[in-house]
């Protein structure tokens, strides 16, 4: 029986001969594949982004910048 590494070299050859077009049509196949192999997708957690953009606003007077828009209505 082979091992995953000795797969794995061997899957990695095959593909490196193939187009590329069809390197990218297998890649798509696996994915759709993953996808509906009922694979667990991690959830999304909104209080992940909690500071994200903190270095954007550094420095930024929040009136003058609601003033500044406000301009730009008119």
């Amino acid at each position: 029986m082979r091992t995953h590494n000795a797969l794995d070299k061997e899957l990695q050859n095959e593909l490196k001969g193939l187009p590329l077009l069809h390197q990218r049509k297998i890649l798509d196949i696996v994915r759709l594949m993953k996808r509906g192999s009922g694979a667990t997708q991690k959830k999304h957690d909104i209080l992940d982004l909690r500071g994200c953009g903190k270095g954007t606003w550094k420095g930024v007077d929040a009136q003058q910048y609601v003033n500044t828009l406000r301009e730009e209505w008119d």
